[in-house]
């Protein structure tokens, strides 16, 4: 993320804190309260502090054209069973799917790699395995994207891009790193 989507970021989180405490202090009048309780909307007041929840409206819509090349590994096909495979492999590679699927968290751009190609893929690039898991977990429904971009952009936003990114590399391993 460049300079200036950073700060575009920032300007949109602070806009929506304002938002948040006008509405806020909007619930203090009892002429509204009594209003929104007769059409039937809510008349609780709005967190401000939660930047996390307020990222998950902004993310929407926000655009971001330059990357830190930060992956997350979403699927991995193996073409003969035409189903979802092995989402992360042991170094070794006793298993290689004939595609996969990896999400920039910046710019939420999915790339396609399909099979020897992914090796050299994930040795040329940043790519997370935020679950550790060895195996496509049946109980596991997310692959991690989600929760590894939302605390890349709150950190962003907190503490700089800088800090953004070696939180999150030093939060989650890359592929082919697992912990006993």
């Amino acid at each position: 993320m460049n300079r200036s989507e950073l700060i575009r970021l920032n300007k949109l989180i602070k806009s929506e804190i304002e938002r948040r405490e006008n509405v806020n202090k909007c619930l203090e009048n009892p002429a509204v309260l009594e209003y929104l309780n007769l059409v039937g909307m809510s008349t609780e007041k709005l967190d401000t502090t939660n930047i996390r929840e307020m990222l998950i409206n902004i993310l929407k819509d926000f655009e971001v054209k330059e990357t830190n090349g930060i992956y997350v590994c979403t699927q991995a096909y193996d073409r003969d069973w035409h189903a979802p495979c092995v989402y992360y492999c042991e170094p070794d590679r006793t298993c290689l799917p004939d595609i996969k699927y990896y999400r920039d968290i910046e710019t939420q751009e999915e790339i396609e790699i399909k099979e020897y190609s992914i090796q050299d893929f994930e040795r040329s690039h940043t790519v997370l395995n935020p679950y550790n898991a060895k195996y496509n977990d049946r109980n596991i429904r997310e692959n991690g994207y989600e929760e590894v971009k939302y605390d890349f952009f709150e950190e962003c936003h907190k503490h700089g891009q800088y800090k953004a990114v070696q939180k999150v590399l030093a939060k989650y391993p890359r592929i082919g790193s697992f912990k006993k």
